[in-house]
């Protein structure tokens, strides 16, 4: 979910990203698509792969991105207010999502993998 948010938080600050496209016409589209593979493969590390050192990088990623978001909130809203509005929401989706990974759920999953993997056997889908 807080991947689609990114692209409509894009979308909304479409101003943005005509102007660096003006500036970067190969290599702005280029990072935008790297920015959205990492992404996609950050999360199917934590989901599918239950690698236990990218769910506590996640965690640090996120706590280390709070405290950016607060401070340009302000200059965010002045500027473009439903793109803020996008972005907040977006922050908060990555945070609960980073909040479930550390449920005691959670944990016994990361667990299993770690355990199974040991064992040498098939993971229990």
């Amino acid at each position: 979910m807080a991947v689609a948010l990114s692209a409509v938080s894009a979308a909304t600050d479409w101003v943005d990203v005509v102007k660096y496209y003006r500036q970067q016409p190969i290599a702005y589209p280029i990072v935008v698509a790297c920015v959205f593979a990492l992404q996609l493969a950050w999360i199917w590390l934590v989901a599918r792969k239950r690698r236990n050192w990218a769910r506590w990088i996640s965690l640090v990623l996120v706590v280390l991105a709070i405290p950016g978001e607060i401070i340009v909130l302000d200059e965010r809203f002045r500027f473009n207010a439903a793109m803020a509005i996008v972005s907040c929401v977006t922050v908060a989706v990555w945070v609960v999502a980073v909040v479930l990974l550390f449920r005691r759920d959670a944990r016994a999953w990361f667990v299993e993998a770690r355990l199974v993997s040991e064992a040498g056997l098939p993971p229990a889908t």
